[in-house]
Formats: C-alpha cells, sequence, structure tokens
C-alpha cells in the first residue's frame, strides 16, 4: 500500500509538471519577428507566448481579439487603403472561453496556426494564435524607455502618424479612389476621381476630406508633439514625418502641373510618376511599421 501511495504520488507530481512545462515550452515570439513570415511559418502548429495590448476594436463578444504592442489604440494599425493587418496579431480565445477587454497589457499563450483568414471586421491575414489563453503581465518594474514610448501613445501622436500615412497614400495614388452618385432612384454608381475631384477632398473640412492634413503646419505640427514628450530619443520618427512631407510636397506638386493622363476607356486618370510614388510611399511606410516594432514589453 505505501509503495501505491508513493507511485501515485510521483504520478501526480508529473502530471502537474507537465501542465506547468506548457508556457514554459512556449516559443517567446516578438512583434518585429512575427513581421517575419518565414518565421511563422516556422512556428506553425506549436504553442508561442506572445505580449501586448488588446486594441479596443477587438470584438465585444470576446471570441478573438487584436493584440499590438501599442497601448492606448483604438484600432489595429491596418496598410493604408487595404484590409491587411500590419504590427497586430489576431488572437482567438481557446473554444469554450473568452477574452474580457482589459486596457493592461497581457501575455497571450496559444498555438501559432498560418493560412488564409479574414474576420467579423473584414481584416484578412495569413496567420493568427488559437486556442489561447491570457494573463495580466506585472508593469511594476517597466524600463524606462518603454515608459518613455507609453507617454509618446498616451499623447495620442502615434495614431495621429499612422492616419497621416491614410493622407499620403491619398496624395500619392488619388486617381485609384472613387466617389459615387446617387440617382433619384437611390442607385448607387462609383466613379474614379478626376483632379478636380482630389482638389476638393484635399479641400474639404468633413470627415472624408484632408483639409487639416493638406495645411503648411500639419507636417511640422506632428513634429512638434512628437519632440515636446522627448526632444532626441525619437528622432527617427521625426525623419520618417520630415521624408513624408517631402514625399506630400512632391506628389501635390504632380497634381498641381498636370502630371496625368486620362485613360478613356477605363475612364480613369494615371499619374505619369504613378511607380515611382508607389515606390517611395511604400518605403517610409515600411520605416514606420518597423520603427513601431522596437518597443516589446
Amino acid at each position: 500500500m505505501k509503495k501505491y501511495l508513493i507511485l501515485l504520488l510521483v504520478l501526480a507530481l508529473a502530471l502537474l509538471s507537465g501542465c506547468g512545462s506548457k508556457d514554459a515550452e512556449a516559443a517567446k515570439l516578438s512583434f518585429a519577428e512575427s513581421a517575419s513570415i518565414e518565421t511563422i511559418q516556422k512556428l506553425n502548429g506549436k504553442t508561442v507566448s506572445l505580449t501586448g495590448y488588446m486594441a479596443t476594436l477587438s470584438p465585444l463578444e470576446g471570441d478573438y481579439i487584436y493584440l499590438m504592442n501599442l497601448p492606448f489604440q483604438s484600432c489595429p494599425f491596418c496598410v493604408p487603403n487595404t484590409q491587411q493587418l500590419s504590427n497586430t496579431m489576431a488572437v482567438y480565445a481557446a473554444k469554450g472561453t473568452k477574452f474580457d477587454y482589459t486596457d493592461r497589457p497581457v501575455k497571450i499563450t496559444g498555438r501559432m496556426d498560418v493560412g488564409q483568414y479574414s474576420d467579423d471586421y473584414g481584416y484578412e491575414y495569413n496567420y493568427r494564435i488559437v486556442d489561447a489563453k491570457y494573463e495580466i503581465v506585472d508593469l511594476s518594474q517597466v524600463s524606462e524607455e518603454y515608459a518613455l514610448y507609453q507617454s509618446l501613445a498616451e499623447d495620442g501622436v502615434i495614431a495621429d502618424v499612422n492616419a497621416m500615412f491614410d493622407y499620403l497614400l491619398f496624395t500619392c495614388a488619388w486617381p485609384d479612389y472613387q466617389g459615387q452618385t446617387t440617382d433619384e432612384n437611390g442607385i448607387a454608381t462609383p466613379y474614379y476621381l478626376y483632379p478636380g475631384d482630389a482638389e476638393n477632398v484635399l479641400a474639404d473640412t468633413g470627415a472624408g476630406g484632408f483639409a487639416t492634413q493638406s495645411s503648411p503646419d500639419y507636417f511640422p505640427g506632428l513634429i512638434k508633439r512628437v519632440r515636446a514628450v522627448d526632444a532626441k530619443r525619437f528622432e527617427d520618427l521625426c525623419e520618417i514625418i520630415a521624408d513624408a512631407a517631402e514625399l506630400e510636397a512632391y506628389a501635390r506638386g504632380q497634381l498641381a502641373q498636370g502630371r496625368y493622363a486620362y485613360d478613356e476607356a477605363a475612364d480613369k486618370y494615371t499619374l505619369d510618376e504613378a511607380q515611382d510614388l508607389n515606390d517611395r510611399f511604400y518605403a517610409i511606410y515600411g520605416r514606420f511599421s518597423e520603427w513601431l516594432t522596437k518597443y516589446q514589453l
């Protein structure tokens, strides 16, 4: 009987050890590493852990969340004018469980799942974390550098810089944007923007316009806000904004100078320097995406 009890105790300890080893065996993933599809593919089917913040856009039902390394953000960062997630991980709760929203940092542990997915918001992604659970992370000893970054995020300027790229893309690719007219029967007909339409959007003070962004003090104002948090530590971000301002001026010049042609068959304008503008835009946006992944908990 004594040997039998000892055997049961050994088995119980082994089981407990096995339960506690799941997190220990999880591959620690960072947002910077998650930008590499090669890294993600190697982790397919494996247990991973990732620390970040729940985006407030995460569904109320709690079936899944968007996890970001940025605090105080209202929605996932997306490549402008697309439905592709950027600097964001979609995380699905384990069956029978839900995520309760918190604005505190969390550590997610689950299985990496590679494939083709879309969700209720229309976002599309090639990977996600499934069968996940989370735990609150203690920030009592957060690094000075990360605390400084949180101050920048709290100011809201990070979200505004991200929105800046929506404006910048419009200036670089306005012929690809569409408007619509509605007839007396309520039938909407889409059309591609003409040069005059683009000018109107740039001057529009409404929710769909870019009057604020097209003002002369817009880019200097963003840089001033960044430097107000720290005059030196975020100069790399200020350089990105300055380069965006230079591209915006060039793209606006192309519009003002009539550097475009009309395709009558498609009823659509094309920019003379469309490829160059596209390449320059995504080069700057790529630098910003990399900058976003610098700060990890």
